[in-house]
């Protein structure tokens, strides 16, 4: 059976598009919406997508029966499960995997959200720009804190591309957007990052 990977590509349904692409995965799209009717034609409310997001929301996959939400967990299984180089070859960096992983979700992808939209997704008129600084404010120390730990390795677990750097990666894809002049470690695995053939074909599907 394929993998299903459900939601669409403008959503944080790309971070595990991303990971099947750089993994070379067989794997079936369903492009639902989040903001589609859960009683239409893809069927949001569907006995297979919920069981593999019960409250409904996106992404999730269906893998040969084993169903899982939230993308940075569907991102971890995946390449613990099908290697590929992306999972850390050592204890330690399988800790910074998982670090960088919550790190995303903790401390980069609400002000990141918050950020973007009042300062470049929302049309000019709907923008608020004392939210998009106050946002920009909260950022400062996270992004600080990749940068440092950039300057000592070339990627976040390690001498190589890993989980760890995609799952960090694809939450702060608006990010490359930002003035990085004073963090020029973070500057360079984001252009490296994104520079990856699987990263250009998963954004290919954003039409970014």
């Amino acid at each position: 059976m394929t993998l299903r990977i459900y939601g669409i590509a403008a959503s944080r349904a790309i971070r595990t598009l991303w990971m099947a692409e750089e993994l070379g995965l067989a794997y079936e799209h369903v492009p639902i919406h989040y903001r589609d009717d859960p009683d239409g034609p893809l069927g949001k409310n569907g006995a297979d997508f919920r069981q593999a997001s019960p409250l409904g929301r996106i992404p999730a996959i269906d893998d040969d029966g084993f169903r899982l939400c939230e993308s940075m967990a569907i991102n971890l299984y995946l390449a613990r499960k099908h290697g590929g180089g992306l999972w850390p070859a050592t204890l330690a960096g399988e800790a910074l995997a998982y670090q960088w992983s919550f790190f995303a979700v903790t401390e980069i992808d609400g002000p990141m959200v918050e950020w973007a939209s009042h300062a470049i997704v929302l049309p000019e008129d709907k923008r608020d720009p004392a939210r998009a600084s106050d946002a920009l404010g909260r950022l400062q120390a996270p992004l600080a804190a990749v940068d440092s730990a950039l300057a000592r390795s070339p990627w976040l677990a390690g001498e190589a591309f890993t989980v760890a750097d995609l799952n960090l990666a694809a939450a702060m894809f608006r990010a490359r957007r930002m003035d990085h002049a004073a963090r020029p470690h973070l500057a360079r695995w984001l252009g490296e990052c994104f520079a990856r053939p699987a990263a250009r074909r998963a954004w290919a599907m954003r039409g970014e």
